[in-house]
């Protein structure tokens, strides 16, 4: 199901540039997010016919068309409707909008995320409300979540930054920010020289939030179990973003002689692995287990608003030309090797 949904996200916006039609979309942000959305939807996120009214979730703006694919296995979309994703004037019987718009889509989104920026600030003030709505006796909202599913890049709007320390020092432990690390922006890297989930981490630390990273896939902790003297992690951490995002446009044996053999020990670590199986060790933002162990800590901490930082890779399973690439999120279509 996962795979029909990443599919049928990527063939929309792919349709969507048809000859006589060229709205534009974004392929890859949904592709480097679906398990995060996957894990919440399956597992955490409640539905309105919960008690108190269920949780309420930002969704990040670019990532629409997975949601719309959701919806559509689960029969609340037609097929006419996703091929008329970003055509609500034009198609014939109402497309759907480019963006979660309450406006244009009354029945379907609840929450405004475009322009960037919007949901990081409007998540804090909503958990807030809600605060307040339950200490003064008005609305029971203690079964009521809010979740904001984020971008690094986004993070840069002042907007975005503005109200931390506030949802610190109200202890909206009914928050909780799920920002997609996938080191990729609109114009390139996000910090091609320096280590943007580090730089999250000092600053929503620093703001008196409780901070959860999921960096590596599963595939990595037998390297970390042999890491005695911390030689992998060393490598990690002086390892900009820009090295990462290169790696994975290149292979396993690339990978193996530009990162791991800078160092002898960790060299060491891989000796007796093909480059195939270097080649598979995932992010930390497409590992299902570690994303809900991350989800279920940050439900049970209290006292504090909570958030994930989650590690992807920008077009992951959309193939090699989408992969890492820095024109990646300007990309619409699909070429036939892709497919």
């Amino acid at each position: 199901i996962r795979a029909y949904i990443r599919w049928n996200a990527a063939i929309m916006v792919h349709r969507a540039q048809r000859p006589g039609v060229g709205v534009g979309g974004h392929i890859s942000t949904f592709a480097s997010s679906a398990a995060l959305y996957e894990v919440g939807f399956n597992h955490f996120f409640k539905g309105k016919d919960h008690q108190g009214g269920g949780d309420q979730i930002f969704f990040q703006g670019h990532a629409s068309p997975g949601m719309y694919a959701r919806a559509f296995l689960e029969g609340r979309l037609s097929e006419h409707q996703l091929d008329g994703f970003r055509q609500e004037l034009s198609h014939s019987g109402g497309g759907l909008s480019s963006y979660p718009h309450p406006r244009l889509m009354p029945e379907f989104w609840e929450f405004p995320t475009v322009s960037m920026g919007l949901g990081p600030i409007n998540s804090i003030y909503q958990a807030r409300f809600n605060r307040y709505l339950h200490n003064r006796g008005i609305k029971d909202t203690s079964g009521q979540h809010v979740w904001a599913f984020l971008g690094d890049g986004e993070m840069d709007e002042p907007e975005s930054v503005s109200a931390l320390t506030l949802a610190a020092r109200e202890n909206l432990d009914n928050l909780t920010f799920v920002i997609n690390c996938n080191l990729q922006r609109l114009d390139g890297p996000v910090r091609g020289n320096g280590k943007i989930i580090q730089e999250l981490e000092a600053l929503f630390t620093g703001a008196g939030w409780n901070v959860i990273k999921v960096v590596w896939g599963r595939e990595w902790d037998p390297l970390f179990a042999m890491d005695k003297d911390g030689a992998l992690v060393e490598l990690m951490n002086k390892t900009p973003d820009g090295d990462f995002q290169t790696y994975k446009t290149e292979s396993g044996a690339f990978v193996r002689e530009n990162f791991f053999n800078r160092d002898p020990r960790t060299a060491a670590m891989v000796a007796n692995w093909s480059d195939d199986d270097i080649w598979n060790l995932k992010r930390g933002g497409h590992d299902y287990q570690k994303l809900y162990a991350a989800y279920q800590s940050a439900m049970n901490h209290k006292g504090q608003p909570t958030v994930i930082l989650a590690k992807t890779i920008k077009g992951w399973t959309l193939g090699s030309h989408f992969e890492g690439r820095n024109a990646t999120h300007q990309m619409k279509k699909l070429k036939l090797e892709d497919l």
